[in-house]
């Protein structure tokens, strides 16, 4: 059976968005959040809130970070203004607060506009001058029956996920969970077989206009970054990792890249090492003649 190529062509995919929570705090998303293709499953150092260390100063909070466990424990002191566009008036030094998921979050009450919320990991990315080691150990998908994208705070319900998360409290107990969720968008790329820097250069001016995004592009884009990462619970769940070709897209190749260097966040897995800004997939599928 003869198959028509679209040989001039490669497939680029990229992470558009990206959000990391744990488990229990997907709830800081919307409902209609929809957004997300791609979620990652990683093991992030345990963090903590030093209690003894908190400060409250006019215009911001200070506290140190407990970062790991064990013998694996650095700290590291972090200034945070809780003060936004959103709420000019709120003083911090004026309400009790508590703490939330073991010193994971600090939670204001008696506000009169409700709580006030400050997440720990999500001050950490933000704040922290060092990158977070973050490692890449199960990489899936979560839909309705019908297709449609879950809701991101619904992950959990995803029996796989579940299945890692129980998998991960046995095996990585000095580890928490937390969720790397994706965005990703596509374009084509005019692929020239040479290496001639001006040709590479216009290849990258004439880039194709963005292709509508559907599920067969996004099976193949964790199809290669299953197959790149080789992430552990993948591994032990599924025997056989997806391959790009069996999704029937016939293009030269597929590029994938994450960027989560935007987020501080140093990722990999047992098998690989994200290098900031790599295009970290290059899967050739047609031999050039």
């Amino acid at each position: 059976m003869n198959t028509n190529y679209m040989s001039e062509y490669g497939l680029q995919t990229w992470a558009y968005h990206l959000s990391m929570s744990y488990p229990f705090d997907l709830d800081y998303l919307s409902p209609d959040d929809r957004r997300y293709n791609i979620y990652v499953a990683t093991l992030i150092p345990k963090l903590s809130i030093d209690e003894d260390s908190v400060q409250f100063f006019e215009d911001y909070i200070r506290f140190d970070v407990i970062v790991g466990t064990g013998e694996h424990i650095s700290r590291e002191t972090m200034d945070f203004s809780i003060i936004s566009d959103d709420m000019p008036e709120f003083d911090h030094r004026k309400f009790e607060f508590d703490y939330e998921k073991p010193r994971k979050a600090m939670i204001f009450t008696g506000w009169e506009k409700g709580p006030i919320e400050l997440n720990l990991l999500h001050v950490y990315l933000e704040e922290s001058k060092y990158y977070l080691d973050t490692e890449i150990v199960y990489i899936g998908q979560a839909f309705e029956e019908n297709g449609e994208r879950l809701p991101a705070e619904e992950l959990m319900s995803d029996p796989m996920l579940q299945k890692v998360e129980e998998a991960l409290l046995r095996d990585y107990p000095e580890k928490d969970l937390a969720l790397l969720l994706l965005e990703f968008k596509s374009q084509l790329l005019e692929e020239i077989d040479s290496e001639d820097e001006d040709l590479v250069q216009l290849q990258e001016i004439t880039k194709n206009p963005p292709l509508e995004l559907n599920n067969q592009i996004i099976d193949v884009t964790e199809s290669a970054l299953i197959n790149h990462f080789k992430p552990e619970y993948n591994e032990k769940f599924n025997i056989d990792f997806p391959s790009v070709e069996d999704y029937g897209l016939h293009y030269r190749s597929v590029n994938v890249q994450v960027h989560p260097d935007i987020m501080g966040l140093k990722l990999f897995s047992k098998e690989k090492t994200y290098l900031s800004n790599e295009r970290i997939v290059s899967s050739p599928l047609l031999s050039k003649n």
